[in-house]
C-alpha cells in the first residue's frame, strides 16, 4: 500500500507540472491566472506529501508538512477563484482580500507550530508500518481552515452546477462537467479524511487523491475539450477588448453575462446581486432606450443600445444587448450641425446682401435705362439717338450682369422653380431671335436661324428657362465671335404618342475653347482663356447657370470645341405635346444689314384712369411719369406711405403702385394701412420694387399684393401691365394685339 500511494503521489506531481506548463503557456487573462495559481499550489502541496512520505524523523516530517501546507491552503481559494470567473460570477475584490490575509495569518501560525497551539493543540511523530505519520489534534485555526476548504469546493460545485445546468453549448456543458467532477473529487476527499471513512484516512492525507483526480478531469477538459485553446482564448480575450458594451439576458430575464466594457458602463454588475434588482434597472434603462429610439449618455459618451433575440435550434435562449459607442458620431453630426448652421447664416447674409444690392442698382439703372427711352422716343438727332442708344446698351449690359448674379443665387437656394405652361416653339424661336439679333448685327456677324416646321404648333414646358437657356449660348455666342456667323437650330424628334424631344443647337466660328479649359467652363464666375478674352464682358455665370436649368428640367448641356475654329453647344429637352399640327417657321437668315429701331407707340389711351405712384426716389416717379406720358393716364406722385395714405383718402385710385424698401414706412407696412383705411377702395395694388431675389413674387403676393414687377421698369411691360388691370371701359384705342 505504501508504495502504490507513493507512486500515485508520484503520478501527480508529473501530472501537476503538465498543467503548470500548458497553463503557464495559455496564460493571458484572469481564468488563466486562477488556473495556474491553483496548479502551482496543488504542485507544492503534493511534493510537501511525498516529502512526509519519505520522512524518517519528526523534523523532517514538520519541514514537509510546513511545505505542503503552503501549496495546501491556497488550493481552495484558487480553485474557489478559478470556477467563479469560469461561471461568471463576480467575486468583489474586497472578499478576495479578506479571504487571502486569513490564509496568510493561517500559514503563519503553521511555519510556528512547535510555539503555539492555535493551530495544533496536540501533536505526536509516529511511524506506523511503513508510513510516518504526526498525530495531531486540530486547534482553532485548523477548523477555521478546514470550513473554509470544505465551503470552497461546495461553493465552486455549486456555481459550476448552475452554469452547467444553464449552458447549451455540447462543448461547453463537457467542460463544465468535467470541472464539477473536479471539484466533487477534491469535496469527497475532504469529508473522507476528516471523518476517516476508509482505514487509509488514518495513515495517509487521502485529500490528496482528490487532487490527483481532480487534476486528471483537469487535463482532460484542457487537453480534449480545449478548455485553453487558442480559440476560446483569443474569443474571450476579444469580446472583453471590444469597445461595445455586451449583456446577455438568459429567456428568464436574467443577465447571464456581460463583458468588461459593460461593467465599466454600469459598476453596479459587478457588485453581488443576489436579488438582482441592480442588473434588472440596468435593463430598463436599456431597453425604455431601445424603445424610445433615443441614446444613452454614460460618462459623458453617447451609446446607441441595439437588442439581438439569441435563437439556438429555431428556440429563442435570450437577448444580446450591445451598446455601440456612437459618441464620435454624434460629435460629428453635431459639428455637421453647427457648421449648417453657420452656412445658413452666411446663406441668409449673401441673400440680404444681394437683396440690398439688387435695390440700390437697379434703382439707379432704372432711372438710367427710363430716361434713356425717353430720348429714344422723343429725340430726332442722329448723334443724340446715338449717345441714347450707348446709354441703352451699357444699362442692359449691367442689369444682365444683376439678373445672372440674382439667377445664380436662386439656383444655389433651391428656388429656382420649373413652371410649364403652355406655348407655342414657333413665339420662343421668334421672341429668341429679335433678343439676340441686334447684337449680331452690331458685331457684324451673320445669324443664321434653322427652324423645324415640322415641330408640333403647341407645347407643354417652361418656355422661360428654355427660353433663357438658349439666350444665354447665343450671348456667349456672340460675345466670343469676332468674325463669321453665329447658327441656332431648333429641331425635334418623336418620343411617345404625347411627347417629343425638342432639340437646341448653337453654333458659332469664334474663339473654341482648350481642352484644358474645358474642366473650368461650369465653373461659376470663371470665364476660359481669361487672358485672350479679359475684354469681353460678363460675369462667367451664364453657362453655368445655363447647365443648372438644365438639370432642373432633367437635360444636360453637351459641349464640342476646336479651339481657334469655334464652338457647338446643345441641350434636349422633352415636351408634352398639346397640338400636333406643325408649326410651319421655315428657315430665317438675318444678315449684317443693320435694321432702324421701331417707333414708340403707344398700347393703350386712357385720360379717365388714374394711378398712384409711391417711391421715396424722386427721380424713379419721374421716370414712371414720363413713361406713361402719352397714355394719358392720370398719374399722381407719393415720396412716402404716409403722404400716399392721406391721398388715397381723397381720391379712388385704380392702381396704386408701392415701393417696396421706404424709410419710416415700408411698402407692406404702407399697403396693409391703405386697405385698413379703405375696405371699400377698388384699387389694385401692385409691388413696384428693386427687389428681385429668389422668392420675392411670392412674398409681394403673400403680403396682398395684386401682381408685382420689378425695376429697371420697360414702358412697354409697365403698360401691359396697367392695361391688365384697368377696367375695360376706361381703356380707348386699345390695340387689337399687345
Amino acid at each position: 500500500m505504501y508504495q502504490l500511494v507513493v507512486f500515485i503521489e508520484y503520478f501527480t506531481i508529473i501530472g501537476l507540472f503538465a498543467e503548470c506548463w500548458v497553463a503557464f503557456r495559455n496564460w493571458s487573462n484572469k481564468l488563466h491566472s486562477y488556473m495556474f495559481f491553483y496548479c502551482v499550489s496543488n504542485l507544492v502541496y503534493n511534493a510537501g506529501v511525498l516529502l512526509e512520505l519519505r520522512a524518517t524523523t519528526e523534523e523532517a516530517y514538520v519541514v514537509a508538512l510546513k511545505l505542503g501546507y503552503m501549496g495546501r491552503l491556497w488550493i481552495g481559494l484558487s480553485l474557489f477563484l478559478f470556477g467563479a470567473e469560469l461561471c461568471r460570477i463576480r467575486v468583489p475584490g474586497y472578499i478576495t482580500a479578506v479571504l487571502a490575509l486569513t490564509h496568510a495569518f493561517i500559514y503563519t501560525l503553521i511555519l510556528d507550530l512547535e510555539g503555539n497551539d492555535l493551530y495544533y493543540d496536540y501533536m505526536e511523530f509516529v511511524i506506523r508500518g511503513d508510513f510516518p505519520r504526526l498525530l495531531h489534534h486540530g486547534g482553532p485555526f485548523y477548523t477555521v481552515q478546514t470550513v473554509m476548504s470544505m465551503g470552497y469546493a461546495v461553493l465552486g460545485c455549486l456555481g459550476v452546477l448552475y452554469t452547467f445546468l444553464r449552458e447549451t453549448n455540447k462543448m461547453a456543458k463537457k467542460r463544465l462537467m468535467l470541472i464539477l467532477l473536479a471539484f466533487a473529487s477534491i469535496g469527497i476527499s475532504y469529508v473522507v479524511y476528516i471523518f476517516k471513512l476508509v482505514p487509509l484516512a488514518e495513515l495517509y492525507d487521502v485529500t490528496t487523491f482528490g487532487f490527483a483526480i481532480g487534476t486528471i478531469f483537469m487535463l482532460i477538459a484542457i487537453f480534449k475539450y480545449k478548455m485553453l485553446d487558442a480559440e476560446t482564448v483569443a474569443r474571450n480575450y476579444v469580446v472583453d477588448e471590444l469597445s461595445e458594451g455586451i449583456l446577455v439576458v438568459d429567456d428568464e430575464g436574467r443577465v447571464s453575462y456581460h463583458n468588461k466594457p459593460a461593467e465599466r458602463l454600469f459598476p453596479e454588475l459587478s457588485e453581488q446581486d443576489v436579488s438582482g434588482k441592480k442588473s434588472e434597472a440596468v435593463l430598463e434603462r436599456i431597453r425604455f432606450a431601445i424603445y424610445c429610439d433615443e441614446p444613452m449618455r454614460i460618462n459623458e459618451r453617447i451609446y446607441t443600445p441595439r437588442a439581438n433575440s439569441l435563437i439556438q435550434n429555431g428556440t429563442s435562449v435570450g437577448v444580446l444587448y450591445v451598446l455601440v459607442d456612437d459618441s464620435e458620431h454624434y460629435r460629428y453630426m453635431e459639428e455637421l450641425r453647427e457648421q449648417r448652421q453657420i452656412a445658413d447664416d452666411a446663406n441668409k447674409a449673401k441673400s440680404q446682401f444681394l437683396a440690398n444690392m439688387s435695390h440700390e442698382i437697379r434703382t439707379p439703372i432704372n432711372a438710367i435705362l427710363g430716361m434713356g427711352e425717353m430720348i429714344l422716343r422723343e429725340s430726332n438727332e442722329k448723334e443724340t439717338v446715338e449717345y441714347a442708344e450707348d446709354i441703352e446698351t451699357s444699362g442692359q449690359t449691367l442689369l444682365a450682369l444683376i439678373n445672372d448674379i440674382l439667377d445664380f443665387s436662386k439656383v444655389e437656394e433651391g428656388k429656382m422653380e420649373i413652371i410649364p405652361v403652355q406655348y407655342e416653339p414657333a413665339i420662343v424661336k421668334n421672341d429668341i431671335v429679335n433678343m439676340i439679333k441686334d447684337r449680331a448685327l452690331k458685331k457684324g456677324l451673320r445669324f443664321e436661324v434653322e427652324f423645324d416646321k415640322e415641330i408640333p404648333r403647341l407645347l407643354r414646358g417652361d418656355e422661360i428657362r428654355i427660353k433663357q437657356c438658349a439666350l444665354n449660348l447665343l450671348t456667349n455666342a456672340v460675345k466670343y465671335t469676332q468674325e463669321g456667323e453665329v447658327r441656332l437650330k431648333i429641331r425635334h424628334r418623336k418620343s411617345s404618342d404625347d411627347r417629343i424631344i425638342l432639340s437646341f443647337e448653337v453654333s458659332d466660328t469664334g474663339v473654341g475653347i482648350k481642352p484644358e479649359d474645358m474642366d473650368n467652363l461650369f465653373s461659376p464666375f470663371m470665364r476660359i482663356d481669361e487672358k485672350k478674352n479679359r475684354s469681353i464682358e460678363g460675369t462667367g455665370l451664364g453657362i453655368s447657370i445655363t447647365k443648372r436649368l438644365l438639370e432642373l428640367m432633367k437635360s444636360d448641356l453637351h459641349v464640342e470645341s476646336e479651339y481657334g475654329k469655334g464652338s457647338v453647344f446643345s441641350f434636349e429637352i422633352e415636351q408634352e405635346v398639346l397640338n400636333w399640327e406643325p408649326a410651319g417657321e421655315q428657315e430665317r437668315k438675318v444678315d449684317g444689314a443693320s435694321k432702324k429701331k421701331p417707333a414708340y407707340k403707344e398700347l393703350f389711351h386712357a385720360p379717365e384712369a388714374s394711378v398712384l405712384v409711391i417711391d421715396d426716389i424722386k427721380m424713379n416717379l419721374t421716370v414712371i411719369t414720363k413713361l406713361l406720358r402719352k397714355t394719358e393716364i392720370q398719374i399722381d406722385t407719393a415720396l412716402s406711405g404716409k403722404q400716399a395714405i392721406e391721398m388715397a383718402k381723397n381720391r379712388d385710385y385704380d392702381i396704386i403702385f408701392i415701393d417696396h424698401l421706404m424709410p419710416d414706412m415700408d411698402g407692406i407696412e404702407t399697403l396693409e394701412k391703405l386697405k385698413e383705411d379703405n375696405p371699400d377702395s377698388n384699387a389694385v395694388y401692385i409691388a413696384l420694387t428693386a427687389n428681385a431675389i429668389s422668392g420675392a413674387r411670392e412674398m409681394y403676393l403673400n403680403a396682398g399684393f395684386a401682381d408685382y414687377i420689378s425695376k429697371p421698369i420697360e414702358g412697354s411691360k409697365l403698360e401691359k401691365l396697367i392695361m391688365s388691370y384697368l377696367p375695360p371701359e376706361k381703356l380707348l384705342d386699345t390695340p387689337i394685339s399687345v
